[in-house]
């Protein structure tokens, strides 16, 4: 039994270094969330796009910080700052995305608006059983300090450049580069 173990994880091991994966010659996203560190503008420093608009008694600032390729997927990377303006509660952890039981990040979209083409995020799983294949939130959003997310769609062909990510509270976010 020990032996037979040892080589299916061998055969498992083998396959994932040959690149059969979606993730590509890349490998797979860093599973480290990147440091956010708010500027003058009191957005992110190092934004490739930006976007603040007035919700439910917030300003609430999203900032992209990357959309990069992996393989066959994409992954978003995007930072949350709400700021009280008249309502000094925490914003709810469902705004971009899930459900009040279940909040996650995955309710942005990106869009090739040159070839007409929407890219939903991932799922994992299927059916009754499928997860959002992007953060998932514990606490509501806290004041004043940024929360960075992720979330996974299927890349964009390589002659794709840049897309528009239609964002949750801010809306469209044209001209976002794919790296």
């Amino acid at each position: 039994m020990r032996r037979s173990l040892g080589a299916g994880a061998l055969v498992l091991a083998g396959l994932l270094t040959a690149g059969c994966s979606l993730f590509g010659d890349d490998g797979p996203p860093p599973t480290q969330i990147p440091k956010a560190e708010i500027g003058n503008d009191n957005h992110v420093k190092g934004a490739i796009a930006k976007a603040v608009q007035p919700y439910r008694g917030h300003d609430v600032y999203v900032d992209i910080l990357s959309l990069r390729r992996y393989g066959k997927v994409a992954r978003l990377v995007y930072a949350v700052t709400p700021r009280a303006k008249t309502n000094t509660d925490e914003l709810p952890r469902q705004t971009f995305g899930g459900s009040y039981l279940n909040p996650n990040a995955g309710a942005p979209t990106l869009m090739d608006t040159k070839n007409l083409r929407v890219y939903d995020r991932l799922s994992i799983g299927s059916g009754d059983d499928a997860t959002c294949a992007c953060t998932r939130l514990k606490d509501d959003y806290p004041l004043d300090q940024p929360t960075v997310l992720y979330a996974d769609y299927p890349a964009p062909p390589e002659s794709v450049k840049e897309v528009t990510v239609i964002m949750p509270v801010v809306g469209p976010m044209p001209g976002v580069k794919i790296s």
